[in-house]
């Protein structure tokens, strides 16, 4: 049994997150080791929200175009992908390293510790034993990554394999 925290707010924090009620979007396979993630967080006393589980092929592009281009490119495909502007100081960080995501496939998952209901971006020490958690139950870390690092995110080892075998319907040529 798992516990998944349903918030009705969003929390700012560089950007907003949309938090999504349940794991429904996510690869039926991958959603067994999201919900074992989120138990054995619990078991430590961590409470997490999930959130970002499939992401539109056009979110990602903008996304991914983020730094690359001009802000009046970044903010067409913004806008195109139904997300807010964004100004020069928020086009001066890369969000995604990849035009084709994980996401895109529902094969991996942000997610944000939580403390008196309310997302919480500091403490290292709990980030690692909650990117600990995801490499014990088999995903794979972005706190691990070189270059680009990205804590809040976790996804399916070798996930190129499941998003072509199991959704050809969503298969994304870059």
């Amino acid at each position: 049994m798992f516990f998944l925290l349903l918030p009705t707010l969003t929390e700012p924090y560089p950007w907003k997150i949309k938090l999504e009620i349940g794991l429904s979007n996510l690869n039926y396979q991958f959603r067994e080791y999201v919900e074992r993630f989120i138990t054995e967080c619990s078991k430590e006393g961590i409470n997490v929200w999930i959130y970002d589980t499939l992401r539109p092929k056009d979110v990602q592009k903008a996304l991914y175009s983020q730094e690359r281009e001009p802000l009046e490119l970044v903010n067409r495909l913004r806008e195109r992908a139904g997300l807010k502007p964004i100004d020069e100081k928020g086009n001066k960080y890369k969000v995604t390293r990849l035009q084709v995501s994980a996401h895109n496939y529902g094969l991996a998952t942000d997610f944000v510790l939580v403390a008196e209901g309310k997302p919480q971006w500091y403490g290292a020490e709990l980030w690692l034993r909650c990117g600990c958690i995801g490499l014990s139950v088999g995903m794979e870390w972005g706190g691990l990554w070189r270059g680009l690092v990205d804590k809040p995110h976790i996804q399916m080892k070798d996930w190129r394999k499941f998003a072509t075998f199991n959704h050809l319907e969503r298969l994304i040529i870059e």
